[in-house]
């Protein structure tokens, strides 16, 4: 395992635990924006303080975010509110994205991953992997998509119905890449001694995007994907979060 020879599985799989364990240590660093929404679109000039008032209010009784709230009422158009969240967050933006260019998995993601990381990679080259995603901005998942590929990547921000598209499509033209979805990080460790054992040389990467560990395998090319959930042992509090998971 990366280079490494091990006597056993069960030492393959001690190690893969204290891997695992020290990567929930590891969190990729999250990023807060300098600015609310609405301070960014009063700077704008796009928004008045009374419709920014009027949008706070109504807020409390729908649930909606400020965004959705704004469009709701009418004050703003989707492709307003985009570009604002891109300058808030720094980061570019699409109006339009056409759901064809995720059909063939540029990236090679699971459905699984793209669930959960709430990242849709829709166009690669060897230095690159260009994601779209929604707000608030997955940073964590940004981080470790880096690290686990490689490869910088490059956030584009898209409206949600746009991102619910992209992630629906992502990989359509391909049979279905999935995940292993395990309880803990104990079965985490069994299943990369198992990969190991049967490929004879793997090479395991990971990184903790909170609440979980990702770990992809390379075993002779060929790439397996590990999400650990947080709550090591404690089956309840794993089966609800799984739970949790799979109907995003």
């Amino acid at each position: 395992m990366d280079g490494d020879w091990f006597c056993s599985n069960a030492c393959v799989e001690a190690d893969a635990v204290r891997r695992l364990r020290d990567a929930r240590g590891r969190g990729v660093p999250t990023h807060t924006p300098a600015l609310r929404l609405g301070a960014v679109l009063l700077q704008q000039g796009v928004l008045s303080p009374g419709q920014l008032r009027e949008a706070l209010d109504a807020q409390r009784t729908s649930g909606l975010r400020l965004g959705e709230q704004l469009q709701t009422l009418g004050h703003l158009t989707r492709e307003v509110v985009l570009r604002a969240l891109s300058a808030q967050n720094g980061i570019s933006y699409l109006a339009t994205i056409d759901s064809a260019s995720v059909r063939t998995a540029p990236g090679r993601l699971t459905s699984d991953e793209v669930r959960a990381l709430g990242i849709v990679p829709f166009r690669e080259t060897q230095e690159e992997l260009f994601i779209a995603c929604a707000a608030p901005v997955p940073y964590s998942a940004i981080g470790a998509l880096e690290a686990l590929s490689d490869r910088k990547v490059q956030p584009f921000l898209v409206a949600d119905d746009d991102f619910a598209t992209l992630a629906r499509e992502y990989g359509a033209a391909l049979p279905a890449l999935r995940a292993n979805l395990v309880r803990d990080i104990s079965e985490g460790a069994s299943r990369i001694a198992a990969f190991a054992a049967e490929a004879g040389d793997v090479n395991v990467t990971e990184a903790h995007v909170d609440p979980f560990t990702w770990v992809r395998i390379d075993a002779n090319g060929r790439v397996n994907t590990l999400l650990v959930p947080p709550y090591p042992d404690e089956t309840k509090e794993n089966e609800e979060w799984l739970a949790g998971t799979t109907r995003h």
